[in-house]
């Protein structure tokens, strides 16, 4: 390589990168950066997506330069808050938090849903959490080995979720088919009737995620852990063996994760620019520290590529296991 080419090649870069910039900073300036951006919470306020959501807004209006506003459109799996993104103009200045569990699992368990989840793009993930497998206190299981080895041969034992083809439903028939275990669904109407029924010993085993609460329920021996559905411990539960350290079922590993959303049709500066300020705001110091306070995981960072990668993984995951267990839209 000559001295011109070697002296040519950093001036080439800046360039480059001076035009991505002006790309980026033109798309937002024609697609309405001084209109209040919208995020869309696909639940009721004060669940975990919706305070995550209100815990970055100042951060990302100081980011952005704009308004942004917090919109609750609860209902039919996460369905209605996503149709409504879909429905808006896909400039960037509307975007959607679910979790990714429902905007993957809807279309697959509910007729009425139309929507592919391809048509969104994650942004960044917002609340990362394991799910446990917990039993009522009137069981004293010793461990995963232990409960399969006990309810082999005898009645079902019941296992709460939030409904047909909810994260829970299709973790828990996962675990049955795995394990070799008969368990009795029995639908409730979200997380907290779930937590209800077993403290009042109701049910007798539920996957849920990792939460504040949880831990107090499992640290006052209102419930009891059996195992973390993850490849390696949970940093809050440090002793409580994952499921996979039992001999019957290995690579078994389930997360609860609230993210950020874009239509697909969103412009690529646009997005990158979005995605580029959320990956610092969920990277701050505050937001951490929120995430410890509500026992969530750390959020790894990611660029668009490998939001891209880790969501289509999740999809085929999902996909994977509702064919196997002969989920159908109802």
């Amino acid at each position: 390589m000559s001295k011109t080419t070697r002296a040519f090649l950093p001036r080439l870069a800046a360039g480059f990168a001076a035009l991505t910039i002006a790309a980026s900073t033109s798309a937002w300036a024609q697609f309405g950066a001084s209109r209040p951006l919208v995020m869309k919470v696909a639940y009721p306020a004060g669940g975990p997506a919706d305070v995550a959501a209100r815990q970055i807004q100042p951060a990302m209006q100081a980011a952005l330069g704009q308004t942004v506003i917090v919109e609750n459109q609860p209902g039919a799996g996460g369905s209605i808050a996503t149709n409504a993104v879909l429905g808006a103009p896909a400039d960037g200045q509307t975007l959607l938090v679910i979790t990714g569990n429902d905007l993957i699992l809807s279309p697959l368990a509910m007729a009425q849903v139309k929507y592919k989840p391809e048509a969104l793009r994650l942004l960044t993930p917002l609340f990362p959490t394991d799910f446990v497998l917990v039993s009522s206190a009137k069981h004293n299981f010793s461990g995963v080995d232990d409960l399969i080895e006990r309810a082999r041969g005898g009645k079902p034992l019941s296992f709460g979720s939030w409904g047909y083809g909810s994260a829970p439903y299709l973790v828990g028939a996962d675990f049955s088919a795995r394990s070799g275990m008969r368990l009795l669904d029995v639908p409730y109407k979200g997380a907290s009737p779930v937590m209800t029924a077993l403290l009042g010993q109701e049910i007798d085993l539920a996957f849920v995620p990792i939460a504040a609460n949880v831990l107090d329920f499992i640290r006052s021996g209102r419930i009891k852990p059996v195992g973390v559905a993850s490849l390696k411990r949970n940093p809050y539960l440090p002793d409580v063996p994952t499921l996979n350290e039992g001999k019957r079922v290995k690579n078994f590993a389930y997360a609860a994760w609230a993210g950020i959303f874009v239509p697909a049709g969103v412009p690529e500066p646009v997005a990158a620019k979005l995605q580029a300020q959320l990956v610092q705001i969920v990277g701050r110091e505050d937001f951490r520290r929120f995430l410890a306070e509500s026992a969530a995981l750390t959020i790894e960072p990611m660029n668009l590529q490998s939001a891209t990668a880790y969501y289509r993984g999740e999809l085929d995951k999902f996909r994977t296991i509702a064919k196997s267990i002969g989920l159908q839209p109802q």
